[in-house]
């Protein structure tokens, strides 16, 4: 796997850095995890403040653009990022819903 950062900006408003990537790759697309990771030691970041926001890839092409969201602080991640993304890439745990109690239908 080759990863290449093509654009990387400053959000200074938000704490982050948004930066734009292609990886190319042999075989199957590697998973998020690793592209995570990879990206984050490129950049010099932590990889657990670093959230993937989009990856695209073509049929029979192999490369991939993404982009992802480097934040300063984890504060500032759980703040500003969306619950999915943080939950997709393993950042954060989906809250199970308890079911309600059914209740019976009243009489007439």
């Amino acid at each position: 796997m080759d990863l290449s950062v093509d654009l990387r900006s400053k959000n200074e408003l938000l704490g982050r850095d948004d930066v734009s990537f292609t990886v190319k790759f042999e075989g199957a697309v590697p998973p998020r995890k690793q592209v995570r990771e990879a990206l984050s030691t490129a950049i010099g970041a932590n990889a657990g403040q670093v959230v993937l926001v989009r990856l695209r890839g073509g049929f029979g092409v192999r490369t991939v653009k993404g982009l992802a969201h480097a934040y300063l602080s984890t504060e500032a991640m759980n703040k500003n990022e969306k619950k999915h993304l943080l939950i997709r890439d393993g950042l954060a745990v989906k809250e199970e819903k308890k079911p309600e109690p059914k209740k019976a239908p009243p009489k007439k």
